[in-house]
């Protein structure tokens, strides 16, 4: 039996990669989300306090806030023998094994963005070495994820620097659009699709001319200021 605990982007992520199992059962505390994930996973269904000793699986889809909280007040209802699987990126294993007093932790972090994994019902989760043999399992439950063998520390500093980058790079090219007079309705449009569609055709080598050109100046800009020292 299988508990997801959260009813956010996460927990809809999760739910929407996940092997249907009419086992699987969501568990939170905004009554409204609940309630759209419950009408969304027709598989799913409402999770109650009293079926926690039950439950041989939890999906922890919470802010890392919200850990201490639930943990504190419900761990001791939950089976010796359950697992769960930590998801919040910047917390640690060490830390959630302070809040459930002996149970299993698995980190299982996703390397990317839960809304765009959703979208493409795709992405990447990651485990750490000292859980590899768990690899297969996670794998079949979340069939079309990947599963890849790294830190936690890895995970939490590449979605640092990723987020950090893309806020600063649409920031600026918001300041810069404005610069320009260019219309409200143009700037949105360049910033949702220029910006992902450009990235997808850098990674997928699937630029078009006017990327190539682009591509090929920042690279002679690069060269030129290499050799400059």
């Amino acid at each position: 039996m299988k508990l997801i605990v959260g009813s956010g982007r996460l927990a809809s992520m999760v739910l929407t990669v996940m092997r249907e199992n009419n086992e699987t059962y969501l568990y939170g505390r905004n009554e409204e989300t609940v309630t759209q994930l419950l009408k969304q996973f027709s598989f799913i269904k409402k999770g109650h306090q009293n079926m926690f000793s039950q439950v041989n699986e939890v999906f922890l889809c919470l802010p890392p806030s919200s850990y201490e909280s639930f943990l504190t007040t419900h761990q001791n209802v939950f089976s010796k023998k359950v697992t769960f699987y930590h998801m919040a990126t910047a917390l640690l294993e060490k830390d959630v094994k302070k809040m459930v007093e002996g149970k299993r932790v698995i980190p299982l972090k996703l390397a990317g963005h839960a809304t765009v994994a959703k979208k493409e019902q795709n992405g990447l989760f990651v485990i750490p070495e000292h859980v590899r043999h768990e690899r297969e399992s996670i794998a079949n439950c979340f069939p079309s994820m990947g599963v890849e063998i790294a830190s936690e520390e890895d995970v939490l500093l590449a979605n640092q620097l990723g987020t950090e980058a893309a806020v600063t790079t649409v920031m600026k090219l918001t300041e810069t659009l404005k610069q320009h007079h260019i219309s409200s309705a143009i700037a949105k449009q360049t910033i949702n699709q220029t910006l992902q569609g450009v990235i997808t055709g850098y990674q997928t080598n699937d630029l078009g001319g006017f990327a190539k050109k682009i591509v090929e100046k920042l690279k002679q800009k690069g060269d030129g200021s290499n050799e400059d020292g």
